[in-house]
């Protein structure tokens, strides 16, 4: 894999952004969205990109000591080589530079990989939104992982 760079996203950005969650995210962000986040005072977006494009985003906001994890993606091919890993240790040691005393986020259920990535940071299971999700079969559990810093 060519070097990675992780850096703010612009609002140029937030096309490609949507792009990339439109096929990571069962239920992904639009180009608006991307740029009402990145319009928000308390909201974070920042890209991980080779010379080739972008191949990942990370999304969270932070009110006083919390933080929350909104959105997490890399692009298929990019996937099982530290981009996300990458993300979540920027997400983890800005919100410890900024006072952050609890991290939470919510993954479906069924999304073992992402759950995987999240314990392998310290997060652990706090509780669950049944039937959150819209989902091929239905509905599906939203499972809300925290981590005390």
């Amino acid at each position: 894999m060519p070097p990675v760079h992780i850096r703010p996203a612009s609002a140029a950005d937030c096309p490609a952004l949507a792009a990339i969650d439109s096929v990571c995210n069962p239920s992904p962000w639009s180009t608006e969205q991307f740029a009402s986040a990145l319009a928000e005072k308390h909201t974070a977006v920042y890209l991980a990109e080779t010379a080739s494009g972008i191949c990942g985003f990370i999304v969270w906001q932070q009110l006083l000591e919390e933080s929350e994890l909104h959105l997490i993606a890399t692009v298929p091919a990019a996937r099982r080589q530290g981009i996300a890993a990458s993300l979540m240790s920027l997400w983890l040691q800005q919100s410890q530079a900024s006072g952050v005393q609890r991290l939470m986020l919510e993954v479906r259920a069924g999304n073992q990989a992402a759950q995987t990535l999240y314990r392998r940071y310290g997060f652990h299971e706090s509780g669950r939104r049944p039937a959150y999700y819209r989902s091929e079969n239905g509905r599906e559990d939203a499972v809300i992982m925290e981590k005390l810093c």
